[in-house]
């Protein structure tokens, strides 16, 4: 069953008021396994651009079906792998804490990024999945 419309919100939501509790400003991006945008929240005061930089830490991790800082940890050790990636990825590579995949089942069905918390980006896409 493919991710819903009520499944993004309640993660987008949780992310929300995490920040919101740390008093932290960010964007909330969901994915579908498809890699379409489900829900995409920017919280008053965010900057703009981390609306684009959710999104794409949701894509590097849907696409790599792990989370962006465990890619950032292999991307350390191996830069070379990571400009090869991003001569043929079609989308743009951001392996910066963040980003989760959402699994059911152990089958992914989604992602989620968080952009505009430095430090905290990765704490609050992981308290948005529970």
């Amino acid at each position: 069953m493919p991710l819903t419309l009520a499944e993004a919100r309640a993660f987008a939501d949780r992310a929300v008021e995490r920040a919101k509790g740390a008093r932290l400003r960010v964007s909330v991006a969901v994915l579908n396994a498809l890699g379409e945008l489900v829900q995409l929240d920017r919280m008053d005061g965010a900057p703009p651009l981390t609306s684009d930089v959710a999104e794409a830490k949701a894509r590097t991790a849907l696409n790599l079906q792990k989370p962006t800082s465990e890619a950032a940890r292999e991307f350390a050790q191996n830069p070379g792998r990571l400009e090869m990636l991003e001569k043929v990825a079609r989308f743009a590579l951001v392996p910066l804490p963040g980003g989760c995949p959402i699994l059911r089942d152990g089958v992914v069905v989604g992602a989620i990024g968080v952009s505009g918390a430095e430090g905290k980006d990765e704490e609050i896409a992981t308290a948005a999945l529970g």
